[in-house]
């Protein structure tokens, strides 16, 4: 009964991130162009790390609206292949139309839960930007990858570090546990900072079956015009806040936002932008 009742839990979990991911993709899609602005050159990382060359097969796990796929493609060029796969369908499909628009036509895109690949690849790389975190099981996410790489192919992917460190991602749920006065979330549930411990996601490639695993931490320095365009980003694309936010009246809605406001003008720059310097942790392994 116990193996019954943790098969539900984890069917639940995967329908409430699948909805919640589903119901943020037109804001997040928003702001496609202000997080690329920083996250940008972690998609030409990981596409080092795992050694990528011109007319590979490569898988993205969690690709999103379309990175790091779309630079990855550019890369493999049209004799290669990049399958992009993510939980929620709407992510997908906006992943589809920047590709169209991008005239990537070697890019590929599947809803897919990502510890279940049974029947794609082989690939001779794989790469994951900022998804492995937010899975409910990192590490059969992990052995899933390694299952459809070549042998000796890499994985490389990324993960946001620890609550100090990231104010990029503390701040969402600090705010809302200030405003409404919410319990934080458990320190191992699916989250942004979940791998932030340095050493975790390598943890989770070596007990995913990959060799040869390196890890090193890096900066990105996410920016806004104004603490004002901020909140705006915060309340359209963060699955925390926009959580927080269903059922709350107009009143406590603009409690909350200037409440985001505020905190977010603690991090003002001399020029009025918003710089919320942040670090990223990223691993290599690989597939024996």
């Amino acid at each position: 009964m116990t193996a019954e009742r943790d098969e539900v839990a984890l069917a639940d979990m995967l329908r409430l991130q699948r909805e919640s991911w589903s119901s943020a993709a037109p804001g997040w899609d928003q702001w496609f162009a202000s997080f690329e602005a920083f996250a940008g050159p972690l998609s030409l990382e990981l596409a080092r790390l795992s050694a990528i060359e011109t007319g590979d097969s490569v898988l993205d796990v969690g690709c999103g609206n379309g990175e790091p796929s779309l630079t990855v493609a550019r890369m493999v060029g049209v004799a290669g292949h990049v399958l992009g796969i993510d939980l929620a369908e709407p992510m997908v499909e906006f992943a589809r139309q920047h590709a169209a628009r991008a005239g990537v036509g070697q890019a590929e895109f599947l809803a897919r839960d990502a510890t279940d690949l049974s029947g794609l690849g082989p690939f001779d790389a794989a790469v994951s930007r900022f998804a492995i975190m937010l899975v409910p099981e990192p590490v059969a996410v992990a052995r899933a990858v390694r299952s459809v790489l070549r042998p000796g192919a890499r994985f490389a992917a990324c993960v946001w570090g620890e609550g100090s460190e990231v104010p990029f991602c503390a701040l969402a749920p600090s705010v809302v546990q200030r405003a409404f006065g919410l319990e934080p979330a458990a320190p191992d549930a699916p989250g942004p900072m979940r791998l932030g411990r340095p050493g975790a996601l390598s943890e989770v490639l070596r007990a995913g079956g990959f060799s040869d695993v390196t890890e090193h931490a890096v900066r990105v320095e996410p920016r806004f015009a104004s603490a004002a365009e901020g909140a705006r980003f915060y309340t359209e694309g963060s699955g925390c806040a926009r959580r927080a936010l269903e059922g709350r009246t107009a009143q406590e809605r603009e409690r909350f936002v200037a409440e985001f406001e505020r905190a977010l003008a603690a991090h003002r720059t001399a020029d009025g932008s918003i710089a919320l310097p942040s670090t990223v942790r990223i691993a290599r392994g690989t597939a024996s």
